[in-house]
C-alpha cells in the first residue's frame, strides 16, 4: 500500500486535477452487506457513491491532508484498531437531516461512537471538523435538492419496510478523495 499512497500523493502534489473541492482523506467502515439495499438509492443521490465511495459509516472526514500522509500513519491505526475485534451491529431506522439528508441509523451507535473519539482525539481531526456539536453515525443515502426530492420519500419508504438489516463492522478503510474521484488508499483490519 505504501507505493500506492506515494503515488496518489505525488499526483496531488504535482498538479493533478482536483475539482473545486480540495482533496481530503477519510476513515470510514465500509457496510458491504447495504450495497443491495442501498446501491440504486445512492447511486441516484448521493454524489460520493458516484464518485467511489463504497455505502459505508464515516468515522473521521476530513482527515489527514493527503499529500500528508505518510507510512507512519497506517502504522498508527494498526496500532488503534488492529488489537480491536469485528463487532455486529443492525442498520434499524431510516431517518433525516432535517429534510434534506436521507440515511440508515445503526443500532447500536456506540462502537461507531468510540471508533470516532478514539481516531479522532489521537490524530486530532475532529470529525466534520468540528462543525457538529455532537457525531451521530450513519450511513447517508441520499441528498435532497433545495426543494427536495421525492424520490428520496420513496426511498425512506422502500427501505424502511426492509430493515433491519444486520451487517459485521470489520475493518477500517482510509479513503483518498481529490473532489471527483474517491479510492481506499489503505485497510485495517479488526483482529482482536
Amino acid at each position: 500500500m505504501k507505493a500506492r499512497v506515494v503515488q496518489l500523493t505525488e499526483g496531488l502534489s504535482r498538479g493533478a486535477k482536483p475539482s473545486a473541492k480540495s482533496p481530503q482523506s477519510g476513515l470510514l467502515v465500509p457496510v458491504p452487506e447495504a450495497e443491495a439495499l442501498v446501491g440504486a438509492w445512492r447511486a441516484a443521490h448521493d454524489p460520493t457513491a458516484r464518485a467511489g465511495v463504497p455505502a459505508h459509516i464515516t468515522l473521521v472526514v476530513p482527515w489527514v491532508p493527503p499529500e500528508q500522509i505518510k507510512h507512519d500513519h497506517f502504522e498508527e491505526l494498526e496500532e488503534l484498531l488492529g488489537r480491536l475485534s469485528p463487532f455486529d451491529y443492525s442498520l434499524a431506522a431510516v431517518r433525516w437531516f432535517g429534510r434534506r439528508v436521507l440515511w440508515l441509523a445503526p443500532s447500536p451507535a456506540a462502537p461507531f461512537k468510540h471508533l470516532t473519539t478514539l481516531l479522532a482525539e489521537h490524530f486530532e481531526t475532529p470529525p466534520w471538523q468540528g462543525e457538529f456539536p455532537e457525531v451521530v453515525p450513519h450511513l447517508t443515502v441520499g441528498l435532497a435538492g433545495e426543494a427536495g426530492d421525492s424520490s428520496l420519500s420513496e426511498a425512506a419508504k422502500d427501505l424502511a419496510s426492509k430493515l433491519p438489516l444486520r451487517c459485521r463492522a470489520s475493518q477500517v478503510d482510509v479513503m483518498v478523495g481529490d473532489g471527483a474521484d474517491w479510492t481506499v488508499v489503505y485497510q485495517v483490519l479488526f483482529r482482536g
